[in-house]
């Protein structure tokens, strides 16, 4: 049921990130042709292409470490992985779950810091400080998926035993 559950909710993020960048290159793209074509550019295109690419890559965030697809140093685990793969996999997990609470701290300290902040974008009029709740809700997901993979780790290997 967990993995049913961690892959549903993978999904859905993907499919959220996948949007936010579909915009981003959408609103690229349309504005590319608008000013070769009617040399005038798409409104605040700048400001909606970096919005929505950063809101896809923060979504994307949570799959990767879901996935244990994060970069990893491989040196010391194809020298011998029958010694090396548990104890770096435990390290690199922990590492994870540590980098994941603390970008999420940081995302909580920025939002508090913002609210009641009469902040908007410059060209969007977006609030700075809805803004920042909703990258600290995707954020949010970071260090559970975090925790899930290092414990599905654990158990799949029996580290803990």
């Amino acid at each position: 049921m967990a993995s049913l559950t961690s892959r549903r909710v993978s999904e859905v993020l993907l499919a959220l990130a996948g949007a936010c960048f579909l915009v981003g290159m959408i609103v690229t793209v349309a504005d590319v042709i608008l000013r070769a074509v009617a040399n005038r550019n798409v409104p605040a295109a700048i400001e909606l292409t970096s919005l929505s690419i950063g809101l896809g890559a923060i979504l994307s965030i949570p799959v990767c470490y879901g996935k244990r697809a994060h970069v990893t140093a491989k040196l010391l685990s194809e020298v011998s992985p029958a010694r090396f793969s548990e104890p770096l996999g435990v390290v690199g997990g922990l590492a994870s779950v540590v980098f994941a609470l603390m970008l999420f701290w940081i995302a909580v300290q920025d939002a508090l810091s913002r609210m009641g902040s009469p902040e908007t974008t410059a060209d969007l009029g977006l609030s700075r400080s809805v803004a920042a709740w909703v990258v600290t809700a995707a954020l949010a997901a970071g260090p559970v998926a975090a925790v899930v993979a290092l414990w599905s780790f654990a158990r799949a290997r029996r580290v803990w035993e």
